[in-house]
């Protein structure tokens, strides 16, 4: 009987290493989402049309050279939301500080 509490416990164990680990890559998307929300709205402030739509040609500069299926609006744009999550996995990567403010990502070389 003591085999099986053993057998158990190691089991229960190894779950709550996966929950810790899971809980873990949750709060890590919840982060990047968290992030991603506060350049959108970063954007906001500085631009009614989404920074990288050509009015003129009607075009985004994100898929080079694409018409825009969105007509500049990047609220819950896919395409914008993927050049975000982009450069979020791009700056972590380096182990750089993420920008507080869309102008600071714009800039960023």
């Amino acid at each position: 009987m003591s085999e099986s509490t053993k057998s158990s416990k190691i089991s229960e164990d190894e779950m709550n290493k996966v929950l810790a680990k899971a809980e873990k890559e949750a709060e890590k998307k919840d982060h990047k989402k968290q992030w991603i929300e506060k350049m959108i709205k970063s954007a906001k402030t500085y631009y009614k049309l989404c920074p990288y739509f050509d009015k003129k040609s009607t075009q985004c500069f994100l898929t080079l050279g694409e018409k825009c299926t969105r007509e500049g609006r990047y609220e819950n744009c896919p395409i914008f939301l993927g050049y975000l999550d982009q450069k979020y996995n791009e700056i972590t990567q380096k182990k750089k500080l993420l920008p507080m403010d869309f102008l600071d990502l714009a800039q960023m070389v």
